[in-house]
């Protein structure tokens, strides 16, 4: 039925004015959707949420075939390599680097996480998850996310990880992601896409991890206790430039080995897939930008 028009008569009128408001015709702020979210347009972006990822890790797959992760490449064949299902039992799951973890651990590779670890807790890389045009912290229709990394001194506590409620400044010199329009349900936000350049120094040899086509999951914690996962594809070439030939990795030609079997992402004309999955998972503490930097 059309917006309000003018009718002859006054019941008429009244019956228009009736169905017009029943309808939504006239401009109207928010609506309750099904599952209890409130739609509203993103168009307070000063109402934000930050928090700083304070340990991060390869997720593992289980010996059931469980793993944490998001269906990258849509559930397509992957070149041959199985999925697998999420703790909830959504399946198609894609991480195909966390069948390799077992094996690195059993060489020098099983160092890369300590690595990680003490690059977060010298502030080296602090990863940032900022919720823009956050209403309900809960449930939310339309909420804008940056992923960003923070620039300052963090302090660490006596159980070496990072405190809560710390401030830092954007560091916009690095590379920085940002989706729009995702919705936080239930306290769980699932955004993408995203991309995520991850800089470690693995085996004292600077390297940056670009993570493409990647989706966040950040489940709202107890007490700002939140965690999540980063799921992304990484492109085997760069893995194995990294790599190759280099005298100082001895587990060089395994991991080479491993990627190109492993691969499972993003075939080319001839089937032959030209990423691995990767997912990350982490835990983060609630913490601020410096407003001036807004």
């Amino acid at each position: 039925m059309g917006c309000l028009k003018l009718r002859s008569d006054w019941m008429g009128l009244l019956v228009s004015l009736i169905a017009t408001l029943a309808l939504g015709c006239a401009p109207h702020d928010a609506d309750d959707s099904s599952d209890g979210a409130v739609d509203r347009a993103c168009d307070e972006p000063e109402k934000t949420q930050v928090a700083i990822i304070t340990e991060m890790r390869f997720a593992r797959v289980e010996d059931n075939n469980l793993s944490w992760g998001a269906d990258l490449d849509q559930s397509s064949l992957g070149c041959g390599v199985d999925d697998f299902t999420d703790p909830e039992g959504n399946t198609g799951v894609d991480n195909s680097f966390g069948t390799m973890i077992p094996i690195l651990e059993l060489t020098e590779g099983a160092a890369i996480e300590v690595y990680i670890q003490d690059l977060i807790n010298r502030g080296e890389v602090l990863i940032m998850v900022e919720m823009e045009d956050l209403d309900d912290a809960q449930d939310d229709a339309c909420v804008d996310v940056n992923l960003l990394r923070g620039l300052g001194d963090p302090t660490v506590g006596t159980d070496r990880i990072i405190e809560a409620g710390q401030t830092f400044d954007r560091n916009m010199d690095l590379p920085h992601s940002r989706t729009e329009s995702q919705r936080l349900e239930n306290g769980t936000l699932i955004a993408s896409p995203l991309q995520v350049e991850l800089p470690f120094n693995i085996f004292d040899i600077a390297l940056d991890f670009t993570l493409h086509s990647s989706t966040l999951r950040f489940n709202q914690g107890v007490d700002g206790h939140h965690s999540g996962y980063i799921a992304g594809g990484l492109y085997i070439n760069e893995i194995i430039d990294f790599v190759s030939g280099r005298q100082d990795i001895d587990i060089g030609d395994l991991v080479i080995d491993l990627v190109q079997n492993r691969a499972d992402l993003w075939p080319d004309e001839n089937g032959q897939c030209q990423g691995i999955s990767v997912v990350f998972e982490f835990e983060a503490k609630p913490a601020f930008f410096y407003a001036d930097d807004a």
